[in-house]
């Protein structure tokens, strides 16, 4: 047996507390129809011929490109959030997903407002995205307006004093002279 339901009658009973009078109301429904099924569809950003995953910083948000979509793996209706890392006198924003973000649309793109817009902006406003060390899921945003003082160059090869070869160390305008070599304090 199959049951439809074509029509429905809905009755309100309604007490007024200041006189306790019963009101009744009356109501028809129209007809029920099966709810349309709906489907979700993701949109990819749209492929702006870069070959690098980068956030652009817009007004009030920061847009994902296509490439820092598939790098990251992250869904519409994510929480993500913005965050600022200091190690020494180096301060870096690092993207990541967390429940007390703000959720990334359809487009991809995740609201970005007030101090946070105004910290994030003064690092640029087209960041490239570098994973984390060590924490899946975290990105470093690097700017294109990088202070000088937060560019830290380390040497690739760090050569440990035991290794030096004394007979190449340039000892040319070196006085020992010039060196206190006193054992008083």
């Amino acid at each position: 047996m199959s049951i439809e339901i074509q029509s429905a009658k809905l009755i309100l009973s309604l007490v007024d507390t200041e006189t306790g009078e019963l009101i009744t109301r009356e109501a028809t429904l129209g007809d029920f129809k099966e709810a349309k099924k709906t489907t979700t569809r993701t949109r990819k950003p749209k492929d702006d011929g870069s070959t690098t995953p980068q956030v652009i910083l817009l007004e009030g948000k920061v847009q994902l490109n296509q490439r820092a979509q598939e790098l990251t793996g992250w869904e519409p209706e994510m929480k993500i959030d913005i965050q600022f890392e200091k190690k020494g006198r180096v301060t870096t924003p690092i993207m990541m997903p967390k429940d007390s973000g703000n959720r990334l649309t359809k487009t991809f793109t995740v609201s970005c407002r007030g101090s946070k817009h105004d910290n994030l902006a003064e690092y640029g406003d087209v960041f490239d995205m570098v994973p984390y060390e060590n924490k899946d899921g975290y990105f470093k945003l690097l700017g294109n307006n990088t202070k000088e003082d937060d560019i830290i160059d380390v040497p690739e090869e760090i050569t440990h004093p035991d290794e030096l070869d004394e007979d190449n160390i340039d000892e040319s305008g070196i006085d020992l002279e010039d060196f206190d070599l006193s054992l008083d304090d």
